[in-house]
């Protein structure tokens, strides 16, 4: 496993869904279904399966009528967690299918002008 902190090519290596020593982890694609390429996969479908809870409980909470403002307030942290840990799925994803850069400066833009 190399530790990389430039933008590797998408067909050469594979961006992991955790850190090493605080840098961004990569998984040659050589390795095809290594047993890392597992735990990762594994590793991005829980984070999705958290995501999925989270959003239950958050709506949960907001369709209770009697919920108190700090039951609310906690919602939109499981919310805000939920989505950010389905926008790196999502990344990740889409760097091992090869997203156009094109594409990614868009969505980035998009992003950025959403959270002002």
């Amino acid at each position: 496993m190399s530790e990389i902190e430039s933008q590797p090519a998408p067909s050469q290596l594979r961006r992991l869904p955790w850190r090493e020593d605080g840098k961004t982890a990569y998984l040659s694609t050589d390795e095809g279904s290594s047993f890392l390429a597992r735990m990762a996969d594994t590793m991005e479908e829980g984070m999705l399966t958290t995501a999925e809870v989270d959003m239950a409980r958050a709506l949960s909470v907001a369709e209770e009528m009697s919920s108190s403002r700090a039951e609310l307030k906690m919602a939109v942290r499981f919310l805000a967690h939920a989505v950010a840990d389905a926008v790196e799925v999502a990344r990740l994803r889409g760097e091992r299918l090869g997203v156009d850069p094109e594409a990614l400066e868009t969505a980035e833009f998009l992003r950025r002008t959403q959270t002002r």
